[in-house]
């Protein structure tokens, strides 16, 4: 099965089952257990039954996307801003960096 296919020139990554979503929509991926809670820019979740790691693999080709601690990926291009070793995503949703992911990412 492919992993990325194109839709009218956009990109669109496979995330379990038959659901392929743009990546430019995605806005923050969480682990649960062997599950992913995928939520969309537009407010929406998604709950897949393909693990972060797969789905974090299959985003490689897009440098948007960061690993932040064990259970969660960010779009960076849709953060608001970053205070405190916390990731402030839009709506006031806050998540925070690991110790060695926030040293890997302010250096």
């Amino acid at each position: 099965m492919e992993t990325i296919k194109y839709i009218e020139n956009c990109p669109q990554v496979h995330v379990g089952s038959r659901k392929y979503l743009a990546p430019n929509e995605i806005l923050h991926l969480e682990s649960d257990l062997n599950y992913t809670q995928i939520l969309m820019s537009n407010g929406k979740k998604i709950l897949s039954s393909t693990t972060l790691k797969i789905i974090e693999n299959r985003l490689l080709p897009f440098k948007n996307f960061v690993r932040i601690n064990r259970q969660s990926i960010v779009n960076i291009d849709l953060v608001v801003r970053i205070e405190n070793n916390t990731c402030v995503l839009p709506n006031q949703i806050k998540i925070a960096f690991s110790r060695r992911k926030g040293k890997l990412f302010f250096g």
